[in-house]
């Protein structure tokens, strides 16, 4: 087992920070926020340590670089928006996002991405379990 944390927790340092404070304190992996660039709308949210919409071939390479001289895997590639937002352009957004991870991911060598399956806070456990099948079932299959 690796030990290892949320890097949204530093929500003002740099990727190369996380990488070094995680190295410094001994743990072995990062769980990396990965928000689209935009103003937080709740604490820790809007957290970008990775631009997803920025990686290029060079800047993968960078940043697979960067963590194998520090000791320090990424172990996941973060993101919890709210999938099931009511608004429907909100939830576009973020599920598009969510899947532009996912196909950064394997370029990063990273197999995880970590994230919310998403709530309607007006709807039951039923209502939301229906809604998340319509809403995920194409981001697992982009995923597999």
């Amino acid at each position: 087992m690796k030990l290892g944390f949320v890097s949204a927790i530093l929500d003002n340092a740099s990727f190369e920070e996380v990488i070094d404070t995680a190295a410094d304190l001994g743990y072995e992996c990062v769980e990396v926020a990965c928000w689209p660039k935009e103003k937080a709308t709740r604490r820790y949210a809007g957290v970008t340590h990775i631009n997803i919409e920025e990686l290029d071939d060079e800047k993968i390479n960078y940043i697979k670089e960067y963590c194998k001289n520090k000791g320090v895997e990424i172990s996941a590639l973060a993101y919890y928006p709210n999938t099931l937002d009511p608004d429907l352009e909100k939830r576009s957004a973020y599920i598009e996002h969510l899947c532009n991870m996912i196909k950064a991911a394997p370029k990063l060598g990273v197999n995880t991405i970590t994230s919310f399956i998403g709530r309607m806070q007006d709807k039951t456990v039923e209502e939301n379990l229906e809604e998340f099948k319509k809403v995920w079932t194409p981001i697992i299959k982009l995923a597999e």
